[in-house]
C-alpha cells in the first residue's frame, strides 16, 4: 500500500528543527535528524515548508553551537538531493564549511560533532546534482583540506570528503581543465613543505587525496546510481604527481601510467 502523502504539520517541522540542535545526542541525532530526513524523502514536505527547512537551516550554519552548524548542514543532504537549493545557499555554506575550527568527531558526552565529515555529505549532493560546472564545489573541498587549524581527522573523515570530491568529477558538466586544475592548490602547499613534523592540514590532504586516486579509477555507487569519474586516467595521474611531492618513496612517476596527457575516458 503506498505511503500516504499527507504533509507534515508546520508545528512538527519547528519542533523537529529545534530537536536537530539540541545538546543531547538521542535527541538530535536520534530522534530528530532521521525523522526530517524520512519526511523529506517520502515527500510529506510542502514546497513552502521546505524551503523554510532549508532557509532555516543555512541560517543555523551561524549557531553558537557546533553540533547545531553540524547538524543543519546534514539535514540539507535530502533537500538538496530532492533539488531544494537556493542560489543564497552554496555562499552561506561555504563561509562556514571552510572555516570551521571544531572538527571534533566523537565526543563521549555530546556524541558525534563530525562537522568536516556532514559538510563533505552536502559537498558530495551539490557536486551530483550541479547542473553546470561544479567546480566551485572541488574548490571548497580543497579549501577545507588546507585549512590550517592544529587537529589531524580521525574519524574518517577523510573518505568522507574523498568520495564526495570522487562524486563530484563524476559530474557530466564538469571540463577536462576543470578537472585537473582543481587540486593545484594542494600540491604549492606540498611544495612549501619544510623539515619537521607534518602539519595537520597536510596530514588531512594527503589522506584526503589518496582516497580520490583510488576511487577515480572505480565505479561508484551514489543515491542508487553507478558513477565513473570523468577523465580518469589523466586525473589519476595528475593525482600521482601532487602526492609524489609529499611521500615521493611512495609514487613511481615513470612507471607505465606515463607522464599525464591529454584528458583520456
Amino acid at each position: 500500500m503506498p505511503p500516504s502523502r499527507e504533509n507534515v504539520s508546520d508545528v512538527e517541522i519547528i519542533e523537529l528543527l529545534e530537536d536537530l540542535s539540541s545538546p543531547d545526542p538521542t535527541v538530535r541525532d536520534g530522534e530528530s535528524l532521521g525523522r526530517l530526513c524520512e519526511l523529506v524523502d517520502r515527500g510529506h514536505v510542502s514546497e513552502a515548508q521546505l524551503a523554510f527547512l532549508g532557509a532555516t537551516l543555512v541560517e543555523r550554519l551561524s549557531h553558537d553551537r557546533v553540533e547545531a552548524r553540524s547538524f543543519a548542514a546534514l539535514a540539507l543532504v535530502p533537500l538538496i538531493l530532492r533539488d531544494v537549493c537556493s542560489p543564497g545557499w552554496f555562499p552561506h555554506f561555504a563561509s562556514w564549511y571552510a572555516s570551521e575550527a571544531d572538527i571534533t568527531g566523537y565526543d563521549m558526552t555530546r556524541g558525534w560533532l563530525h562537522a568536516v565529515a556532514h559538510g563533505a555529505d552536502v559537498l558530495g549532493a551539490i557536486g551530483w546534482k550541479a547542473t553546470e560546472s561544479p567546480r566551485p564545489v572541488l574548490d571548497l573541498a580543497v579549501r577545507r583540506m588546507l585549512h590550517q587549524g592544529p587537529g589531524i581527522w580521525r574519524d574518517q573523515e577523510d573518505d568522507r570528503l574523498g568520495f564526495s570530491i570522487a562524486i563530484t568529477l563524476a559530474n557530466r558538466h564538469l571540463n577536462p581543465a576543470d578537472a585537473l586544475e582543481w587540486v593545484e592548490p594542494v600540491e604549492k602547499a606540498f611544495l612549501r613543505g619544510e623539515p619537521g613534523p607534518v602539519p595537520a592540514f597536510v596530514s588531512n590532504s594527503i589522506r584526503t587525496l589518496r582516497v580520490v586516486a583510488l576511487l577515480v579509477g572505480e565505479q561508484m555507487t551514489y543515491e542508487g546510481h553507478t558513477l565513473r569519474v570523468q577523465y580518469h586516467t589523466a586525473l589519476r595521474q595528475r593525482l600521482r604527481e601532487v602526492l609524489h611531492h609529499a611521500s615521493p618513496w611512495m609514487w613511481n612517476l615513470q612507471g607505465p601510467a606515463g607522464r599525464a596527457g591529454p584528458p583520456a575516458v
